[in-house]
C-alpha cells in the first residue's frame, strides 16, 4: 500500500479562535466604550448562568392552573372538535351552552354558541372564533426565533379590540411590550411593558409600567412590581416532580395586592393558594379574598376542589370515558348568599382515519409541532 506516513507534531494544537463580542462587533466604532462596558456585562451575566425566569404574563400560572376560576361553568355545555390535519396542526371546534344564570332579566341565558378554527405550524399559531351574536375574535403568533414572538389579537363588535405584542425571552430575563388599540393619529391608546430578571438561580425580580393616553393631554401611568421564587424539577417528559413549589407576590400598577403558592405534593396531587388585598385608606373599604384549591390528576380523570374565605366551595370533575369522549361535573355553592351553580358538560373529539395515522408517526418520531 503505497501513501505517506501521518506526520505528528510535538506541539500541542493553537487554541481555537474564539467569538468576537457580539456589542463590540455590531455597534459603530465610535461606540467602542460602550460596547466594552456591555460586552463585559454580558460575559459576567453568562458566568452567573442564571435560568430564564419565565414570562411576566405567566407569574401564578400553576396555581391558576390549580384553581377552578377559569374551569367551573354553570347549565349544560358541549363541545364537538375535529382534527382535521396534523402536521401542521387544523382543528374545527363547535361549543354549546345552555342553561347558565345571568340571562336576560337576571334570568336563564337561552344559550349561546361558538365556532372556532385552529392552525398551527412550527413557527405559526392561528385561532378564530365566532359566537351567535356575531362577535368574533381572532388571534395569530409569530416566532421569529426561539427568543422572538410576535403576537396580534382582534376583537370586532360593539366593544372592538386590536393589540398587538412582542416577547423577548433572554439567557435570564423576559421581556414584554403590548400595545392595545394604539393610534398612530395622536398615539393614544394603552401601552404595556413587563420586564422580569433572574436574580438567583431560584429568585427573580420584575416591574410592570402601565401608560394610557385617552387624549391629547389626558395620560395617567402605573407601576407595579413583582418577585418569583421557585424551585422546580422535571422529570425526562417535562413534567413537575414531587416537592417542586413555586411562590408569587405582586403589586400590580392597578394598586392590588397578590400572592399565590403552588406546590407538587404528589405525583397525582397539587396544592395552590391565593390571596388578593385590595388597599384603602379607610379601613371599611380594605378587601381581601383568599382560596386554597386542591388537584387530583390521574390517568383517565382529575379533580378539582376549591374553597375561598367569602364562603365559597366549588368542585369540578373530569372523566375521560374514552380517548375521545370526556364527561365534566362541577358545582358551587354560596353559604353567604345562599346561592349555588350546577353544571354538566360532554367534549368529544373526533379525527380522519389518516390523521390519527399521522398522529401515531408523529408520536412514534417524537414530539408534535406545538
Amino acid at each position: 500500500m503505497s501513501g505517506s506516513a501521518p506526520t505528528f507534531s510535538p506541539f500541542p494544537p493553537p487554541p481555537a479562535a474564539k467569538a468576537a463580542p457580539y456589542f463590540a462587533s455590531t455597534l459603530p466604532t465610535f461606540l467602542s466604550p460602550l460596547a466594552n462596558v456591555l460586552d463585559r456585562i454580558d460575559a459576567a451575566r453568562d458566568r452567573l448562568n442564571l435560568p430564564d425566569p419565565g414570562k411576566s404574563e405567566d407569574l401564578g400560572r400553576e396555581a391558576k392552573n390549580t384553581h377552578l376560576t377559569n374551569f367551573i361553568f354553570d347549565g349544560a355545555r358541549a363541545e364537538l372538535s375535529k382534527t382535521l390535519s396534523q402536521t401542521p396542526a387544523f382543528q374545527v371546534t363547535h361549543s354549546f351552552l345552555a342553561g347558565s344564570q345571568g340571562g336576560p332579566m337576571g334570568g336563564v341565558s337561552p344559550g349561546t354558541y361558538n365556532f372556532g378554527a385552529l392552525f398551527a405550524t412550527q413557527n405559526a399559531f392561528l385561532h378564530g372564533m365566532v359566537d351567535n351574536d356575531g362577535i368574533l375574535q381572532a388571534r395569530a403568533h409569530y416566532g421569529w426565533s426561539t427568543q422572538n414572538t410576535t403576537k396580534f389579537s382582534v376583537v370586532c363588535g360593539p366593544n372592538s379590540l386590536f393589540t398587538i405584542e412582542q416577547d423577548r425571552v433572554g439567557k435570564d430575563y423576559t421581556l414584554n411590550l403590548k400595545a392595545m388599540n394604539p393610534s398612530p393619529a395622536d398615539l393614544s391608546g394603552m401601552y404595556f411593558a413587563n420586564y422580569l430578571q433572574s436574580v438567583t438561580p431560584g429568585f427573580a425580580l420584575g416591574a410592570d409600567v402601565v401608560y394610557q393616553r385617552q387624549a391629547p393631554g389626558v395620560e395617567d401611568c402605573q407601576v407595579g412590581y413583582s418577585a418569583k421564587w421557585h424551585n422546580v424539577k422535571k422529570d425526562e417528559q417535562g413534567q413537575s416532580v414531587k416537592d417542586s413549589w413555586v411562590a408569587t407576590a405582586q403589586i400590580l400598577p392597578q394598586g392590588l395586592l397578590q400572592g399565590t403558592y403552588w406546590q407538587k405534593l404528589a405525583p397525582s396531587v397539587e396544592a395552590a393558594a391565593e390571596i388578593q388585598i385590595i388597599p384603602a385608606l379607610n379601613p371599611r373599604e380594605r378587601k381581601a379574598v383568599a382560596t386554597a384549591a386542591l388537584k387530583y390528576e390521574y390517568r383517565a380523570s382529575s379533580f378539582r376542589g376549591q374553597v375561598d374565605s367569602t364562603g365559597k366551595i366549588s368542585a369540578l370533575l373530569e372523566q375521560r370515558l374514552s380517548p375521545a369522549f370526556s364527561f365534566l361535573f362541577g358545582g358551587e355553592i354560596d353559604h353567604v348568599k345562599n346561592t349555588s351553580k350546577f353544571g354538566v358538560g360532554v367534549q368529544i373529539e373526533s379525527a380522519d382515519e389518516a390523521v390519527m395515522e399521522q398522529a401515531a408517526a408523529a408520536q412514534a418520531n417524537g414530539p408534535p409541532p406545538i
